[in-house]
């Protein structure tokens, strides 16, 4: 916009507001100015009679003064009220001397009564038509009553001239108020449009700042994408083929992103031998080009289970690496599926670690278990030798060393166990026992123990046998350890319970107690080997934390399923399932969770 132009509408804009709010001056100017034009032509123009000279400068006088309180009002910014309503009155009286000053009826200034009637005839009420009726029905039978007419149809004038003047108010009323309508609804609109674009520029504010924020999420989401490189993260849609590739699946898998990205199915990356164990059942679904391994893990994660696997991958060169695979679903806000996001791994270094753990306790185990079947042989010797017989002082020595190595000959046997839980198999003496007798016995076992940390304890099972197939010393093992553990972490008064109880085609094992508790964000780790609970340590209570990995191990070998519920200061209790008919003796790896 050139500055002639702004200088212009700014122009423009400053006369329009006082055409569309016009000043008492501005309404009279017409009728000002149309006198001073008609006091111009009675005096120099001589055709024009004057029949009544003082009748009409009575006329031109009130014009004149009504025209002087006009200008008054406007300076002093009254546009409004009866006061300014009663110059278009005056105006009608004075008019209508004039005329009767300047020949009558047949004055040549008849015309100009039309000028004040306009101006009363556009303000708001229909009074304002009546007022114009009778005001103009006195201007013209003002002449009639200075000058009374011979003929009586003269007198016809007051009332004729009037219903016209009234007839022409009420149409400018009229148009008025239309014209006022539409001025208030324009105003509206105005008011509405102004709203409007104050809310779009508002709107359009926040798309700015809003595209800013996204702009900054997803500059931050690409370098935080490309920074991940320790993990391989691949997005695939809802058939596997891979729709991301992050530079942790480049170092990983050997593929760059580009080829990655060219329509390549997911599963190329899973060996069949590694997806195998999880293909269900029923085989896979026609027509699904995925693996059904893959499809099941899939099918998993929308079912909003957690799959969280031990697989090995496969690199592009055609190498394996064991890894950790998670799946998830992703999806848009609305809940439409877009496909799943797989974050793999590498586990070559724990699990060579593991290897190695496993190994050195393994040897451990061994080189220890030699000395200390020594020491106990020895030992053994030393008590039943009938030709050195001991002091008693010599005995409490001997038995304290005696004690202490087999203590330390059960620590080895537990490090034993646990290589053979880590290996994946350990052998198993089934038999058909009452199982609820092993709990007894447990009970009675772990009674001397209570009693003497003042500790009640109590069996809860069937008073009728429950048989299964089942290692009893194993089990019988097992629940020798949640006791143990049920009692060392029970304050005295405290109670322990071993109960049992038949479930569907399984049969629980329970033990509860009313002890510490174990912290609910330490619950997931209790089954990891030497892992011991913050509240074990702050007790100061013994152990290496190998009872619970041992005890799982346990159940895992029978196929059943082990977990426990625990509240800090309101107790514990560990729960082991065991199907009725066994399953396998094959158990997974302790302290891997699939």
């Amino acid at each position: 916009m050139t500055p002639t132009s702004t200088v212009q509408q700014s122009l423009e804009r400053s006369w329009r507001r006082y055409f569309d709010n016009p000043t008492p001056l501005m309404k009279q100017g017409p009728t000002a100015i149309a006198v001073a034009v008609a006091a111009v032509l009675m005096w120099t123009v001589p055709g024009i009679p004057v029949t009544d000279a003082a009748v009409a400068i009575f006329g031109l006088v009130t014009i004149a003064a009504v025209t002087a309180l006009a200008a008054v009002l406007s300076v002093r910014g009254v546009y409004e009220g009866w006061v300014v309503m009663l110059i278009p009155m005056i105006d009608i009286v004075a008019l209508g001397a004039i005329r009767t000053g300047t020949g009558g009826p047949a004055s040549l200034f008849s015309s100009f009564v039309l000028l004040p009637v306009i101006w009363i005839a556009a303000a708001p009420g229909r009074r304002q038509v009546v007022i114009v009726g009778v005001l103009s029905s006195i201007a013209l039978v003002m002449p009639n009553i200075i000058d009374p007419p011979e003929a009586p149809a003269d007198w016809l004038r007051g009332v004729i001239g009037p219903l016209v003047f009234a007839t022409v108010g009420a149409i400018v009323n009229e148009l008025s108020r239309q014209q006022r309508l539409r001025t208030t609804q324009a105003e509206a609109h105005v008011v509405e449009r102004t709203a409007a674009l104050a809310a779009n520029e508002e709107i359009l504010e926040q798309l700015k700042s809003s595209e800013q924020q996204y702009r900054a999420l997803s500059e931050s989401f690409t370098s935080l994408w490309n920074s991940i490189t320790g993990q391989a993260v691949i997005a695939t849609d809802n058939r596997g083929t891979i729709t991301a590739w992050n530079p942790g699946a480049v170092r990983l898998l050997g593929m760059e992103v580009p080829d990655a990205l060219a329509a390549v199915q997911v599963d190329r990356f899973f060996p069949s031998h590694a997806l195998a164990p999880f293909v269900p059942e029923h085989g896979p679904t026609p027509g699904d080009e995925l693996h059904p391994g893959l499809r099941a893990l899939f099918d998993d994660a929308d079912a909003g289970l957690p799959v969280d696997s031990h697989i090995d991958v496969a690199r592009e060169g055609g190498s394996t690496v064991p890894a950790r695979v998670t799946v998830t679903p992703y999806q848009d806000s609305d809940g439409s599926r877009h496909g799943y996001l797989l974050v793999i791994t590498d586990e070559t270094r724990a699990v060579e670690v593991a290897r190695m753990k496993d190994e050195f306790v393994g040897m451990i185990s061994h080189e220890l278990r030699t000395p200390l079947s020594a020491i106990i042989g020895f030992l053994d010797l030393l008590q039943n030798d009938p030709a050195q017989p001991l002091t008693s002082d010599q005995q409490e020595f001997v038995d304290i060393i005696e004690r202490n190595a087999q203590r330390l000959l059960n620590l080895v046997g537990d490090l034993l166990f646990t290589a053979q839980v880590e290996s994946g198999r350990f052998p198993l003496e089934r038999r058909e026992a009452d199982v609820a007798e092993l709990v007894r016995s447990a009970v009675a076992s772990s009674g001397p123990h209570a009693q003497r940390q003042g500790i009640e304890i109590l069996a809860e099972v069937p008073t009728s046998p429950v048989l299964m197939t089942v290692d009893a010393g194993r089990i019988g093992q097992a629940l020798d350890n949640l006791l143990s553990n049920a009692i060392k972490f029970t304050a005295a008064g405290g109670r322990v319970t071993a109960s049992l109880r038949e479930v569907d085609g399984a049969v629980e094992l329970a033990v509860r107690d009313t002890g510490v508790g174990i912290p609910e964000d330490e619950q997931g780790m209790l089954f990891t080997r030497f892992f011991r609970a913050s509240t074990a340590t702050r007790n100061a209570v013994p152990g290496v934390g190998l009872g619970l990995t041992i005890t799982r191990a346990i159940v895992l070998a029978h196929g059943g399923s082990m977990d426990v519920t625990s509240r800090e200061g309101v107790g514990t209790e560990f729960r082991m399932l065991l199907p009725v008919a066994p399953r396998t003796e094959a158990i997974q790896v302790v302290g891997r969770r699939s």
